[in-house]
């Protein structure tokens, strides 16, 4: 760990420094029920303290901004929820204009998905939609769920996204979570960037700093919150790994106690 805090330290003493981070898999455990996901103790202690000491301390979640907020109460957060489609900045909801012309298709769909699959989790998120695979141990039935996701996405002209045993639909925008960091660095003038994600989504916000990095416009050390279902090219695009999420809470604590001592 001691190697990990060293790296993520050199990087936050630059000048315009900031942390960005996933939540689910990275801040809180995975579990079936998304409605049951809590943000790891001591993750949550470690982001109390780093807002004080850090430029920037942001979260950038699948989720909606504003579950996000309720489940970390981190006051001074920066929240961007729905893959970059929604930001909440000082208690106020900012939603991609592009993405508002396709909120009657998201909710059709979520309804539709869930009226030809009544045995499936769907998280109707406003902007996006969420089918959970997690439970469903047969694998037929997957196939079968499968299917009809990608033709309901296909009927509503919607694009459709895979993750962590999830199926997302989403507003056919380039938006995702690359583009959501890179408006992060431009828009809090970051200079040096500390990501951590675990997921296929994440992978879009490391690509999106390696170009960066590579041209010289910020520091970037990338994390990958490993798990034996993380995508194999985290490994490939993360400059270290740690091994879940007990480990990067872990990790988090001790970098807001070192941060602390160099007040």
């Amino acid at each position: 760990m001691e190697s990990i805090v060293g790296a993520m330290l050199a990087v936050l003493d630059e000048t315009g420094a900031g942390i960005i981070t996933d939540f689910d898999g990275t801040l809180s455990p995975i579990v079936a029920d998304p409605e049951k996901a809590t943000v790891h103790p001591v993750a949550r202690r470690a982001l109390l303290r780093l807002v004080e000491t850090v430029s920037l301390v942001a979260i950038v979640s699948g989720r909606r901004a504003s579950d996000v907020a309720g489940r970390l109460a981190v006051p001074g957060l920066v929240i961007v929820g729905n893959h970059g489609l929604e930001w909440l900045v000082g208690g106020h909801v900012e939603v991609a204009p592009e993405a508002e012309p396709w909120l009657g298709a998201v909710r059709a769909a979520a309804a539709e998905v869930q009226r030809l699959c009544p045995d499936v989790l769907v998280e109707d998120k406003a902007l996006t939609v969420t089918i959970h695979l997690r439970r469903l141990r047969n694998v037929s039935r997957r196939r079968a769920v499968e299917t009809v996701v990608r033709r309901v996405a296909g009927e509503y002209g919607l694009s459709i996204r895979q993750g962590r045993e999830v199926l997302e639909l989403r507003p056919p925008v380039p938006i995702d979570k690359g583009t959501a960091v890179d408006r992060l660095v431009t828009r809090y003038q970051l200079r040096a960037v500390v990501f951590a994600g675990d997921d296929v989504t994440d992978l879009d916000a490391m690509r999106l700093l390696v170009v960066r990095r590579a041209s010289g416009q910020v520091h970037a050390l990338l994390i990958g919150v490993w798990s034996s279902e993380a995508p194999p090219e985290l490994k490939q695009l993360a400059d270290l790994l740690v091994p879940g999420v007990d480990a990067f809470a872990a990790v988090l604590d001790e970098l807001a106690h070192r941060l602390a001592e160099l007040q």
